[in-house]
C-alpha cells in the first residue's frame, strides 16, 4: 500500500512540474528529472519516431547521393550509431553501410557505398534498433522500406509507330491517335490502351492518316483532336496540313469528324479544352514554308455548341509566330500559360524564353516577368509543389536538344538554373514520377538513339542516370500510371510492345 502511494506521489509531482518552461524534465541533476528518467526508462516516455523524406511513390536516390537523411521526432540523434542499423538480405554487399552520425539533435545522416544496383526487385529494408543508452524515449524499432523500379515489357499497342498524339483519359486509360509507322507512312489509327491490363482497344479510324495532331480531353470525358499533317516530313503543299476537328467518345467508342473546320490549318499548335466546353487553339504552322510567314501568331476559339470556330482579334496575338510551344491550363486563375516555342522551321529560327499568358475570360495576352536563360521549343513544363514551374528538354537550335533544367517562380518574377541532364535529350519523353521527381526516357543523344533513363529530383536539385530502358527509343510516349511509367512507340522501331518502369 505504501509503495503504491509513493508511485502515485511521483506521478503527481511529475505531472505538476513538467510544464514549467525553464525546467528540463530529462535533466538528472534535479529530483524531477531523475524521477522522470526512471519512469520513462520503464517505457512510459514519448515514442521516438524516425521518418525519411521519401514517400511511397518516390524513387529513392540515396544509391546515387550515397547518403540518406532521417528526421527524428525528438532530440535523440546523438544516441544512434552504425551498430543500430542493418541492411536487409540480399543487399548487404550491394548497399554497404559506412557510417551513421548526427547532423543535428534531431537529424541523422546514414552514409553508404554502392557496389552494384542491378534490378533490385525485392524491397531494400533498413532496420533501426533502439540504442541501449537511450532511456528517455520509448522506441520499438523502425524498418524503412525502399522499392526501386525496374524495366520490363507489359502489354502492347496495336502496331509499331511513333510520333503519336496521346493523352490520359479521365479514367486513367491512355488514348493514342495517329502517328507514323516504321515505313514512314502516317496512320489513321485511334486506340485506347489500358494500363491495368496492358491491352489496347482499337476504335474507328480517322478519315486519313495523320501525325502531329493536338489533343485535349473535356471534363465530360470526350476527346478532341485537331490539325496535324498527312506526311511525316516537311509539307510540300498546304493541303497536307489539316484543318479538321475530330470528336472521340471513349464511352461509346465512336470517332466523328465535326461538320465544321478550323479557320486555319494548323500543325505544331496547342489545344486546350476550356472549362466552359469551348476549345482554344494557338499558334502552329498553317502553310508551306520554313520561314516565319508559314507560322501563325493567332488564336482560334472553337464553339462546340455553335458548331463554329473564329479567330480572336489581334489583341490576343503572340508578338511572333509560335510553333512547338508548351502550355499549362490554370483553370483556377482563368488563364493559359505558354512556354517556349520557335518562329520558323529552318536554322534561323528565333526561340522563345518568355512566359506568355492569355486570360480565358477576355482573351487578352500578356508576357510575365522573368525570362528563362535558355530559349527553346518542344519544351516540357511541370509545376512543382513549391509552385516552381520547371522546364526540361526541348530544342535550342536546329536538330539539337537542350540539356538545361530551369525553373520559373511567378511570385518572385525570377528564373533559376537547376543544372543539366547528362546527355542531350532531343525526342525524349519527360514525365512526372512523383511529386518532386521527373523521368527522362530515351531520346537522341546527338548522333545515336538513347535507352538511358534519368531522373531529376527537385528536392535535391540534382539529376541522375538511374537505369536503361528495354529498348532505345525516340519520338515515343511515356505516361505515369498505377503500374509505373509506361513507355511505347518509336517511328523506326518495329516492336509494338509497351515497357513499364515500375516497382511491382
Amino acid at each position: 500500500m505504501r509503495l503504491g502511494f509513493n508511485l502515485i506521489s511521483i506521478f503527481l509531482v511529475l505531472h505538476c512540474n513538467v510544464k514549467a518552461p525553464n525546467q528540463n524534465v530529462f535533466d538528472p541533476t534535479n529530483i524531477i528529472g531523475s524521477s522522470a528518467v526512471v519512469l520513462l526508462g520503464l517505457g512510459l516516455g514519448d515514442e521516438l519516431k524516425i521518418t525519411s523524406r521519401y514517400k511511397q511513390n518516390d524513387y529513392p536516390i540515396f544509391v546515387k547521393t550515397e547518403y540518406l537523411d532521417l528526421d527524428l521526432s525528438a532530440p535523440a540523434a546523438n544516441y544512434f550509431s552504425k551498430s543500430n542499423f542493418k541492411i536487409s538480405d540480399p543487399y548487404q554487399n550491394d548497399l554497404i553501410l559506412r557510417d551513421v552520425f548526427p547532423l543535428s539533435d534531431s537529424r541523422l545522416r546514414v552514409l553508404f557505398s554502392v557496389s552494384s544496383r542491378s534490378e533490385w526487385r525485392e524491397p531494400v529494408l533498413l532496420s533501426i534498433t533502439k540504442p541501449e543508452t537511450m532511456n528517455e524515449f520509448s522506441f520499438p524499432g523502425k524498418q524503412l522500406e525502399f522499392r526501386f523500379p525496374y524495366p520490363r515489357f507489359y502489354g502492347s499497342i496495336s502496331e509499331a509507330k511513333g510520333k503519336i498524339s496521346a493523352s490520359y483519359l479521365n479514367d486513367g486509360r491512355i488514348i493514342l491517335v495517329g502517328g507514323v509507322n516504321p515505313s514512314g507512312s502516317t496512320l489513321s489509327t485511334v486506340e485506347i490502351w489500358d494500363p491495368e491490363t496492358g491491352v489496347s482497344k482499337v476504335l474507328p479510324s480517322l478519315n486519313e492518316g495523320m501525325t502531329g495532331l493536338s489533343i485535349c480531353v473535356q471534363k465530360t470525358g470526350k476527346v478532341f483532336v485537331s490539325g496535324g499533317k498527312t506526311v511525316a516530313g516537311n509539307v510540300s503543299t498546304t493541303t497536307q496540313i489539316s484543318d479538321k476537328i475530330y470528336s472521340i467518345d471513349p464511352s461509346t467508342e465512336t470517332v466523328t469528324e465535326l461538320s465544321f473546320r478550323m479557320v486555319r490549318r494548323r500543325f505544331g499548335h496547342s489545344m486546350v479544352c476550356l472549362g466552359d466546353g469551348s476549345i482554344l487553339v494557338s499558334g502552329g504552322q498553317f502553310q508551306v514554308g520554313v520561314d516565319p510567314s508559314a507560322i501563325t501568331k493567332d488564336h482560334e476559339l472553337i464553339s462546340l455548341a455553335g458548331n463554329s470556330s473564329v479567330l480572336l482579334d489581334g489583341a490576343s496575338d503572340f508578338p511572333i509566330g509560335i510553333i512547338f510551344h508548351a502550355i499549362e491550363y490554370d483553370e483556377a486563375n482563368s488563364r493559359i500559360l505558354y512556354f517556349g516555342g520557335r518562329d520558323r522551321l529552318d536554322s534561323y529560327a528565333f526561340f522563345s524564353n518568355t512566359v506568355y499568358t492569355i486570360n480565358t475570360n477576355n482573351f487578352s495576352l500578356t508576357s510575365l516577368p522573368g525570362n528563362f536563360a535558355t530559349a527553346r521549343s518542344n519544351v516540357t513544363n511541370l509545376k512543382m509543389p513549391n509552385m516552381d514551374r520547371v522546364l526540361f528538354g526541348g530544342m535550342n537550335r536546329e536538330a539539337t536538344g537542350s540539356k538545361a533544367i530551369e525553373s520559373w517562380n511567378e511570385s518572385l518574377s525570377s528564373t533559376t538554373s537547376l543544372g543539366f541532364t547528362s546527355r542531350f535529350k532531343n525526342g525524349s519523353s519527360i514525365v512526372r514520377f512523383s511529386d518532386e521527381q521527373v523521368f527522362f526516357t530515351g531520346g537522341v543523344d546527338t548522333y545515336y538513339k538513347s535507352g538511358i533513363l534519368e531522373i531529376y529530383d527537385h528536392f535535391e536539385r540534382k539529376n541522375f542516370i538511374v537505369d536503361t530502358m528495354m529498348s532505345p527509343r525516340s519520338e515515343h510516349s511515356a505516361f505515369l500510371t498505377t503500374k509505373g511509367i509506361v513507355i511505347f512507340g518509336d517511328s523506326a522501331l518495329t516492336d509494338n510492345r509497351v515497357e513499364v518502369y515500375g516497382k511491382d
